[in-house]
């Protein structure tokens, strides 16, 4: 039987930037290598903190964060998880 290896992040975000929060989670998950975890799990809204501007920040599925996302998961040889 194998184990359920999970990489969690919380952390501070920068308001409504979502440029920078995908810049400071790049950083942040920068140490782990590829195949050493089998979930990472990132924070709710993780690239704009908890904001209501949902019509100005809103990005389409084939916007950046998807595309930084699909890259991570790729590059880690993970699963990508947004807990909400």
């Amino acid at each position: 039987m194998n184990n359920l290896r999970i990489t969690t992040v919380q952390t501070k975000l920068h308001w409504e930037d979502s440029k920078k929060n995908l810049a400071h989670f790049s950083s942040l998950l920068k140490s782990v290598k590829p195949n050493s975890t089998d979930i990472i799990v990132l924070p709710e809204m993780f690239t704009t903190a908890f904001s209501m501007n949902a019509k100005k920040l809103a990005e389409k599925m084939d916007g950046v964060s998807m595309k930084w996302m699909a890259k991570l998961a790729s590059e880690k040889k993970t699963l990508l998880y947004v807990a909400v």
